[in-house]
C-alpha cells in the first residue's frame, strides 16, 4: 500500500493506493489550514480503508512548485512517515500531475498554477526536459501561435483572459479547481518507484521558489550580463 500527499496549493489531495491504483482518495480546499487538516484527513481515509501505518510500503509526495507553507507541511509529513516507518519516499512535480491527463497530445499542452499576482508556473509537453518556467499572461499569449491546450489550477485565474485574447487558439480545460488528483500522483510515483526506487530523503526539498524570487533573480542576471 502507498500513501500519496499533495499540498502544493490551497487544494490538498491525499490517496491510498495499491501498486499505484487508488482505493481511497480525498481532495479538499484547505486554504491556509494544511498544518491542522492534513494529519486528521490521512488518519480518516486510513480508517475508512481499515489500514494502519504499518500497512504502508511507500510514501508519494507532490514536490511543487507551489506555496511555501503548504508544500512544507506536506513534505515534512511525508518525510516523517518515511523515516518513522522506514519506507521509501518518491516525489513527483506538481505540474507533471496537472499535465498528465492531457498528454501525449499532438498539439501543445501547457499546465499552469499561480506563482504570483502577475505570473504562473508553467510546463509544456513540447519541452523535452519538461522544465518549469515562470511566465506572465502576455508572454503566454505571445508564445501561442497554434491551437493549444491550457490546463491546471491557474485556469481559474487566467483561463477567461486566454480565451478572450487567443480565441479559438486556446482550449481551456477545467476552469474551476481542484484540477489535480492524488490518483494521478499515485500512478506516476509508483511508475517512478518501480524504475528508480526511493529517493534520498536528506536531499529531497520542495520546489517553492516564488514568482517574486524568480523575477528578482532574473533582473540580477540581466544586470550582470549587461555589465559584462
Amino acid at each position: 500500500m502507498e500513501l500519496s500527499i499533495d499540498t502544493s496549493t490551497s487544494f490538498s489531495s491525499i490517496a491510498l493506493s495499491n501498486k499505484g491504483k487508488v482505493i481511497e482518495e480525498l481532495t479538499w480546499d484547505a486554504k491556509r489550514n494544511h498544518s491542522v487538516e492534513l494529519s486528521p484527513a490521512i488518519w480518516s481515509i486510513m480508517d475508512q480503508a481499515k489500514l494502519k501505518p504499518s500497512n504502508l510500503k511507500s510514501v508519494f509526495i507532490a514536490k511543487g512548485p507551489g506555496g511555501f507553507s503548504s508544500l512544507r507541511v506536506g513534505m515534512s509529513f511525508a518525510k516523517a512517515m518515511s523515516l518513522t516507518l522506514r519506507i521509501p519516499l518518491v516525489s513527483i512535480g506538481t505540474l507533471d500531475i496537472e499535465i498528465n491527463p492531457y498528454v501525449p497530445d499532438k498539439m501543445p499542452v501547457f499546465a499552469m498554477i499561480k506563482a504570483s499576482a502577475k505570473s504562473v508556473y508553467s510546463i509544456n509537453n513540447l519541452d523535452g526536459g519538461n522544465s518549469v518556467k515562470v511566465m506572465n499572461v502576455d508572454e503566454i499569449i505571445n508564445k501561442t501561435t497554434s491551437q493549444t491546450i491550457f490546463c491546471g489550477e491557474a485556469m481559474s485565474v487566467i483561463g477567461t483572459e486566454l480565451v478572450s485574447k487567443l480565441g479559438n487558439l486556446a482550449i481551456v480545460k477545467e476552469y474551476n479547481p481542484p484540477t489535480r488528483k492524488a490518483s494521478i500522483l499515485a500512478a506516476l510515483a509508483y511508475e517512478k518507484f518501480m524504475e528508480f526506487g526511493g529517493e534520498d530523503i536528506d536531499k529531497l526539498e520542495p520546489v517553492y521558489i516564488s514568482g517574486a524570487q524568480y523575477e528578482s533573480a532574473t533582473r540580477q542576471m540581466k544586470s550582470k550580463v549587461k555589465n559584462q
